[in-house]
């Protein structure tokens, strides 16, 4: 795990001080804020800078985002190339934070579109999640030793219920037909799904929501819609829909349902957690493809 000194939920406001002696954790991304929220439970008050439905690849830093890393205890981050803004803040946002990267132990997939670089969506394979959980709980006992005990405890049924998760995705895919095991999505950001769990996938754009869409490649995932005569296409919650309808629209494939990549869904709301978005999009896959 990386520790080293050193994106916007609205239920931050503008500052992340709380009047209790709770560790006030940043994280750049919901995924990540509810893994903390799950390790760190009442001994932490978690906000995330990329809110609901924001697309952390192209995102843009609000005036109150460094206050909320000065605010901060501890900072956690997804690597893996994810958040090219974050570095700049923490340094921007003067003095010295701890900063965990969730993803130190995993190695990454990289991007058959571009030169390389490593695929940020390692969270989509559950068995890294517990990684991402494992380094969470070494960050917060690292600057919160007093309650080793209890960040333990809290990590081992966390990680109890992602195995339970993973064996349930593994059931739930089963049940595709072979032939229309193919996810068809906006970017690239299933691709660790697709790997652990036996379906293939096929994005528009790289890894990256930067990516530009050449022509080229919005005609080839046409033409290869209409060959496999697939059922459904998938539009994303942090992505334009645009290009996919379009895909539908020119094929026999509806649009089988919205899923989450790069973010959660809305707090209070079953899809509102990691483990029920990543439901929510098995579900919404599996009853689109059978």
């Amino acid at each position: 795990m990386s520790v080293l000194p050193g994106c916007g939920d609205k239920t931050s406001e503008d500052s992340t001080k709380t009047k209790s002696d709770k560790i006030v954790a940043v994280s750049t991304i919901t995924i990540i804020n509810d893994i903390v929220k799950n390790i760190g439970k009442d001994k932490v008050e978690a906000y995330s800078i990329c809110g609901v439905g924001i697309d952390p690849h192209t995102y843009h830093p609000k005036p109150s985002d460094p206050r909320m890393v000065v605010n901060s205890d501890i900072v956690f981050i997804n690597g893996f190339a994810l958040e090219h803004w974050i570095e700049e803040m923490i340094r921007g946002a003067g003095g010295s934070k701890t900063e965990v990267v969730v993803t130190e132990g995993l190695t990454p997939m990289t991007d058959e579109k571009g030169f390389g670089d490593p695929d940020p969506h390692a969270w989509f394979d559950v068995t890294n999640v517990k990684k991402y959980a494992d380094n969470v709980a070494k960050g917060l006992i690292e600057i919160d030793p007093g309650n080793k005990e209890y960040y333990e405890t809290n990590l081992k049924e966390y990680r109890l219920k992602l195995d339970s998760l993973d064996a349930w995705i593994k059931e739930q895919i089963n049940t595709i037909p072979e032939s229309q095991r193919v996810l068809i999505t906006s970017h690239d950001a299933f691709r660790y799904f697709g790997r652990a769990y036996n379906i293939e996938v096929k994005g528009l754009q790289g890894i990256s929501t930067e990516a530009k869409i050449r022509t080229e490649d919005l005609k080839n995932l046409i033409d290869y819609v209409k060959q496999k005569d697939l059922k459904s296409v998938f539009i994303e919650t942090s992505v334009n829909p645009k290009l996919l309808e379009q895909i539908s629209s020119e094929t026999n494939a509806k649009i089988g349902g919205t899923l989450y990549s790069d973010s959660i869904g809305n707090e209070g709301t079953p899809e509102g957690t990691y483990i029920g978005a990543v439901k929510h999009n098995v579900n919404t896959v599996v009853n689109a493809l059978k």
